[in-house]
């Protein structure tokens, strides 16, 4: 008891600082010393067979992550316990009553005397022992729900499959992310009745950076509904991507026109979508190649690649044969699958809007087209339906645009997906 020099701090009233100048062989080193070997020796064995059954039973198909968060948890609570409990259990256990305790209270930490005092305290006069007060209960942690902890489970395990050759997500970094996706996903899935199964797959979306490449050609202004759906996919997009993981940077690029990297703000984004003009004569396979295909190899080459998600958003037509524009794509695999196998780098998702029925012919084939098919996916009904079929509600249509790549996450373009890192 020697070593151990408590105090108090006068601090505002409700809050309460407790603290020890700590030399060596303290109250508290003895008792974690003695905690220890009690812990390890026969009070374990008395549990090692329950604790070996759990640990190799439902505990093993946890990753190292979701065990170590579940014991630092546990562990937080239990000194929790121990800390309240301890100054009133061992007053019970000595004998000895907790006001005996005397201690210099100080207005300044760092000016207490510890010298004896030159006058005699008056004498005290002798109290009755009271019984130690019964520590108040630890609050329960909130019991996180099991569709959150089942989302958590499989976005670790997308990213210790798919991830690993991209040094920027650390296991630190997975961690923050699937944390907040699995959390703020459930929130899209309450909105838009996305499937049980399907929110893990459309919270792997945290993982990508988005790119939008829309159609800024003049015949989006032959119907009334292509304008606004273009714009409003756009603002859906984004608000799932930023909901997901707010660093995601999202881009935005026209066929012709202006070109936006890393849209930060919503106050930005309603700017850019506000400025848009549609009067150019473009159709996608030039501005794919030119502002999606080439700087995405070019960042691939240099290292620089994030694994990226690119919604092209068109009217009309490829501007090519399908087996000319395969060729194009499958020619940007061929240059990622050559530097140090990427991983699945690039997700390509391409929506049409309008009824254009020659353009949805050639849309189609896309579906079908080698090489292409398993690279590409394109929905076949235009999305101006899916607007329409949720009364365009924004933000129901966040949950439609969220889940969209995440129901197909099996048959659509992961570019890189089978590969090594």
């Amino acid at each position: 008891m020697d070593n151990l020099l408590t105090f108090n701090l006068r601090v505002p009233v409700g809050v309460q600082v407790v603290s020890h100048l700590i030399s060596e062989n303290t109250i508290m080193e003895q008792f974690l010393l003695i905690l220890s070997s009690t812990l390890g020796g026969c009070k374990y064995e008395r549990y090692r067979k329950e604790i070996e059954s759990f640990t190799n039973g439902p505990l093993s198909g946890l990753s190292r992550f979701e065990l170590q968060g579940a014991l630092t948890l546990f562990a937080g609570k239990v000194a929790d316990q121990i800390l309240s409990d301890f100054v009133p259990e061992l007053a019970a256990l000595t004998g000895k009553n907790i006001q005996d305790v005397s201690m210099p209270v100080i207005d300044n930490v760092g000016k207490v005397s510890t010298a004896p005092s030159e006058t005699t305290p008056e004498p005290v006069p002798e109290s009755v022992p009271e019984s130690a007060p019964e520590p108040e209960p630890v609050p329960a942690e909130p019991e996180t729900p099991p569709a959150e902890v089942e989302t958590k489970k499989q976005l670790n395990e997308f990213a210790t499959k798919n991830l690993a050759g991209f040094p920027q997500f650390s296991e630190d970094k997975i961690q923050e992310i699937t944390s907040q996706a699995a959390t703020n996903i459930q929130g899209i899935a309450a909105k838009s009745n996305i499937p049980a199964e399907e929110i893990p797959k459309a919270a792997q979306l945290a993982f990508y950076d988005f790119t939008i490449l829309y159609d800024d050609s003049g015949s989006m202004t032959s119907e009334t509904s292509r304008i606004p759906t273009t714009k409003d996919t756009i603002k859906g997009l984004y608000k799932a991507a930023k909901t997901l993981n707010p660093d995601n940077k999202f881009s935005i690029r026209s066929f012709e026109g202006s070109e936006f990297d890393n849209v930060t703000t919503e106050n930005d984004l309603i700017g850019i979508v506000s400025d848009m003009t549609f009067e150019t004569g473009a159709n996608v396979a030039g501005p794919l190649k030119r502002k999606i295909l080439d700087p995405l190899a070019t960042a691939a080459i240099e290292k620089k690649l994030n694994p990226t998600i690119v919604v092209i958003i068109t009217d009309g037509d490829l501007g090519s044969s399908v087996p000319e524009f395969s060729a194009q794509v499958n020619n940007f695999k061929s240059q990622l699958n050559s530097v140090n196998k990427t991983g699945p780098a690039v997700l390509f998702c391409l929506c049409r809007v309008g009824n254009d029925d020659s353009a949805a012919q050639s849309l189609k084939e896309l579906n079908t087209a080698a090489g292409t098919k398993d690279m590409i996916f394109y929905g076949e009904d235009p999305i101006d339906n899916k607007l329409q079929s949720v009364g365009g509600n924004i933000d129901t249509y966040v949950g439609v645009q969220a889940s969209s790549p995440g129901q197909f996450q099996e048959e659509i373009a992961l570019i890189g997906s089978h590969y090594e890192p």
